[in-house]
């Protein structure tokens, strides 16, 4: 009996979702930055489910350049979202 609690143990620690993912510690300095300006969910989809290319559209839309306006960083990840088709699952929910 065990052995079947340790064999669950391991097999369920290595299959988890890796944490680092997204809470951004896999990401350079620059991004990590960015992340920890971020609501909890939207640091989530800034660090688990954008790609390179979508983490710097969000950066570069909160410094303004080639725009009229500038976004906070929660707008940013939306925005970039909203531009690239990805699923806005939590629009009507409460937001941090």
């Amino acid at each position: 009996m065990r052995i079947l609690i340790v064999f669950l143990l391991i097999t369920t620690a290595a299959f988890a979702a890796p944490k680092h993912k997204r809470d951004g510690s896999n990401l350079p300095t620059k991004e990590k930055e960015f992340a920890s300006q971020l609501s909890i969910q939207k640091r989530k989809i800034f660090c688990g489910r954008f790609n390179y290319e979508q983490r710097q559209m969000a950066i570069k839309y909160t410094r303004g350049r080639g725009m009229d306006q500038c976004f906070t960083p929660d707008e940013a990840v939306r925005k970039v979202m909203e531009e690239t088709g990805m699923s806005l699952a939590g629009k009507g929910r409460y937001e941090e």
